[in-house]
């Protein structure tokens, strides 16, 4: 067993008070505790790949516990796309039932390490978090920390390091391996480069910040729903492992009278174009042509976005 387990608390982009709240609470009942070595990041989806936030991560040999503001699947593989890989373990944000099968064979040289993530959107008090960490520290790590009765006494929160990181919010694609099959659909669908192949032939991330920001395009067209966005107000494309992206399409077509996921793609990715189109003609005093009005295809795009899904 381990002597420490690494926590990493991901703060969110633009915290209510309720939020900021829960963080500290968090904080003030894991600073100094035995066996714990916690960790204050930026927005786990807005980091640097060469930023120390991400340079940090990398470094920790050992297990490790995340909470962040993400569903737990497109936490661990924005993690996994930063090169900080291992086991995605199971928590009361992510059951062992909705932990997926692999599609295809993933790099052999993972780590013999876990990585266990918590949705902080999952509850508004601390204590339900503080009982899934006792219970995974119970596991990995000797002597077993105190209990989460004794961790309410705990000495203020300033002991945890944090990392000052300025960051931006970004958009870009994240990919759940376990589920992508490389049929190449990503890379044949999109026309911003974001995607290429590694010299195997499988499927690359090559320039995420290439992507159109709002655009989830390829998201809906992969055959898998292996691709999602984090920060993406629908569940399926978000990473929720309960929403089930057939069903989604299933109901955006009954809704819409037939319109098909690959229609609401082309036009989310048609919107992207015309947009990037009207960015590069405009001067800086916004001059150029105006941007096109949007036909029918546009609409319905945004009427889907409007939905509360």
């Amino acid at each position: 067993m381990a002597d420490r387990i690494a926590v990493i608390l991901s703060k969110n982009r633009d915290s209510s008070t309720e939020q900021q709240q829960l963080e500290r609470k968090l904080l003030a009942a894991l600073a100094s505790r035995p066996g714990v070595d916690v960790t204050v990041i930026p927005h786990l989806y807005d980091l640097s790949p060469d930023g120390p936030a991400v340079q940090l991560l990398r470094s920790l040999p050992e297990e490790m516990i995340v909470l962040s503001w993400l569903y737990p699947r497109a936490a661990y593989w924005v993690l996994d796309a930063n090169g900080v890989k291992g086991r995605l373990g199971p928590t009361f944000s992510l059951s062992e039932g909705e932990l997926d099968e692999p599609a295809r064979q993933l790099e052999a040289a993972q780590p013999d390490r876990t990585i266990w993530c918590f949705d902080l959107r999952s509850h508004d008090r601390p204590e339900p978090y503080l009982r899934g960490i006792e219970r995974i520290a119970s596991l990995v790590v000797a002597p077993a920390l105190e209990t989460q009765e004794a961790w309410a006494t705990a000495p203020d929160w300033a002991a945890a390091r944090e990392i000052d990181e300025a960051v931006r919010p970004r958009w870009y694609p994240v990919v759940d391996f376990s589920r992508c099959t490389n049929c190449l659909e990503c890379l044949n669908f999109c026309l911003f480069g974001v995607y290429s192949v590694d010299t195997a032939n499988a499927i690359l991330i090559e320039q995420p910040d290439a992507c159109r920001p709002g655009c989830p395009a390829c998201s809906r067209i992969c055959p898998q729903g292996a691709i999602m966005f984090p920060q993406h107000k629908e569940p399926a494309i978000a990473g929720d492992p309960e929403a089930s992206l057939k069903e989604l399409k299933l109901d955006l077509s009954q809704l819409f009278g037939g319109a098909s996921p690959a229609d609401l793609a082309a036009g989310e990715r048609q919107r992207a174009l015309r947009e990037q189109a009207a960015h590069q003609t405009a001067g800086p005093q916004g001059s150029g042509d105006p941007t096109p009005e949007k036909d029918a295809l546009d609409r319905l795009v945004d009427e889907v976005d409007r939905l509360d899904l």
